[in-house]
């Protein structure tokens, strides 16, 4: 059996500047772990990775190819977070983890759990930390943009908050929780500006929230700008590779799958479930309009509301 040798790493902090294919793949973690899995170890996870993967690399396609990734470089990059995963964190890894998640399985089942019951939690875990590492990689994949062309690849930041905003308000872009401000989507700014009737506004307040919207490059306009405009040809799914129906049609899939599973769990335990995100949430504001949905479909169910 062969085995890859991985160097120590240097008492050096790396960069992304000068070490950016290390920085990605969270090269302490590889390096850490002694464990080579083989192709068979790693298959019941190549789902989990494409999927991750697929999903990272399609919200993220503008900045990835500009600096030269495609989708199956995304892949392998997962592929590489999966050997860190099954050498360092995997249960058999962690005893504490392991001894907790056998007695917590007796003690709602009344009996050990099989091999496929420590496969299904190590694949949920495994979720969680590719989840988390890709996140790393986008990270990582802007300052490597920054450092290509001088400035952030995105349009504009989102934010929305109880308090006024700074007067310089790219303050915003980095601290934006210190100012009591959370991210918002394109959509949900457009459609709140639209309630506001503020239409050319890139800062106003509506009920009791502010809302900004923060230019951190100016561009020229590309077909990509115009998705989800109605002016993108390729918006409609008649225009579309293969690829990307593929892709859509899963994606639409997996929110269905989700939808229906929730629908098919007992009438109590839906009620519980949307319960604790009130109780949890109630004294959020910025969970303000979430609540008040919430508490509607209590209402529907018949739940009593405290």
């Amino acid at each position: 059996m062969s085995y890859i040798l991985r160097p120590k790493p240097s008492k050096e902090r790396i960069h992304s500047k000068g070490e950016f294919e290390l920085c990605y793949i969270r090269h302490k973690y590889f390096r850490r772990t002694l464990h080579n899995p083989t192709l068979k170890d790693m298959a019941p996870y190549e789902k989990i990775v494409y999927n991750l993967s697929r999903n990272t690399y399609y919200t993220y396609k503008n900045l990835f190819q500009s600096i030269g990734f495609e989708h199956e470089d995304i892949e392998n990059i997962g592929r590489i977070h999966l050997v860190s995963f099954l050498g360092l964190f995997s249960l058999e890894n962690v005893p504490q983890k392991l001894r907790e998640f056998v007695r917590h399985y007796k003690k709602s089942s009344g009996h050990k759990p099989s091999s496929n019951d420590f496969l299904d939690k190590n694949k949920a875990n495994f979720t969680i930390f590719l989840k988390q590492r890709m996140e790393d990689v986008v990270r990582i994949c802007r300052q490597k943009a920054r450092n290509i062309k001088g400035m952030p690849t995105e349009i504009n930041y989102f934010f929305c908050g109880l308090k006024a905003p700074p007067k310089d308000l790219t303050k915003l872009v980095d601290d934006y929780e210190k100012y009591g401000f959370k991210k918002i989507d394109l959509s949900s700014f457009r459609t709140i500006r639209k309630k506001a009737k503020k239409l050319k506004e890139t800062k106003f307040k509506y009920g009791k929230k502010w809302y900004v919207a923060i230019p951190v490059e100016h561009k020229r306009l590309e077909l990509v700008d115009f998705s989800g405009s109605g002016l993108d040809p390729y918006d409609s799914i008649h225009n579309m590779n293969p690829e990307q129906i593929l892709f859509y049609k899963e994606e639409e899939e997996f929110w269905e799958k989700k939808k229906e599973d929730f629908q098919n769990k007992p009438k109590n335990d839906r009620i519980q479930m949307v319960s604790d995100f009130v109780k949890n949430n109630r004294k959020n504001p910025l969970f303000e309009e979430e609540i008040l949905i919430a508490e509607k479909y209590l209402k529907k169910l018949g739940a009593d509301l405290e």
